[in-house]
């Protein structure tokens, strides 16, 4: 792993086909996504990495939110009105609003909630599923995904 670019290298490539944003996963849960292939191999952003953002939902309340990572040793899901059901020891999975990550992947654990102040936000901090210090090992799920979708939304945005 580097880590001042947060990306894993992978020694498989497009001749396996991993293609551009197929998600990386432990058996623990979310690791991240392709960001670029090349015959042999493919580098992936990981979760640790500002550039990355996940559709996310808490498994039991069904409440939705972003996922960064905002330098530290955790992950913060992010835009949460503070009128909604979080609770320490909530799991965190994708969510189905996602182009790239299939829904109910793992991951994390919300670790602390709480409504920051002058905000109509909480805040609220999430550890990761997947041990990065530890990271040896990724599976890549080659799905593609949907073009129809993404030009669909992309034209919405517009």
């Amino acid at each position: 792993m580097q880590l001042l670019r947060n990306t894993v290298t992978l020694d498989a490539g497009e001749r396996s086909g991993v293609k551009m944003d197929m998600p990386i996963v432990t058996e623990n849960g979310l690791a991240g996504k392709i960001v670029a292939t090349s015959t042999g191999y493919a580098v992936a952003q990981i979760l640790f990495n500002k550039e990355i953002r996940v559709s996310a939902k808490i498994e039991r309340s069904r409440v939705d939110g972003i996922i960064r990572w905002d330098g530290g040793s955790m992950l913060a899901l992010q835009d949460v009105a503070k009128t909604l059901d979080v609770q320490t020891g909530d799991v965190i999975i994708t969510s189905e609003y996602s182009s790239f990550f299939p829904p109910g992947i793992r991951i994390g654990v919300v670790t602390a909630a709480r409504g920051a102040e002058g905000s109509l936000f909480q805040s609220i901090e999430v550890k990761p599923a997947v041990d990065f210090s530890r990271l040896e090992e990724v599976f890549v799920i080659t799905t593609v995904p949907d073009s129809e979708r993404i030009a669909l939304e992309h034209r919405v945005r517009e």
